[in-house]
């Protein structure tokens, strides 16, 4: 009998594509030019929350301010982020 294929689920920016891998465990596969990382759903959460904290830090240096890495404050650059454009 033939396995039926599932459709593939990726999202894309710029740079960046994240195909979903959803098995017995859903996990991720990121992919930057030619380098690409699995990372299981535990393991995205905690990039995307160190990432967030890197680009808060990021920009309080760039204008000599203290970085402001409250939850309110993570919340807020989370949902600029995702207002962005890509």
């Amino acid at each position: 009998m033939k396995r039926s294929r599932e459709k593939r689920t990726w999202e894309a920016g710029k740079s960046v594509q994240v195909d979903i891998c959803a098995d017995e465990e859903v996990g991720f596969v990121a992919t930057i030019d030619r380098v690409s990382i699995w990372l299981t759903k535990a393991e995205a959460q905690d990039m995307v929350a160190t990432l967030t904290r890197a680009l808060i830090r990021s920009a309080a240096l760039a204008n000599d301010e203290k970085p402001d890495l409250s939850p309110l404050a993570l919340t807020a650059a989370l949902q600029a982020i995702l207002r962005s454009p890509n």
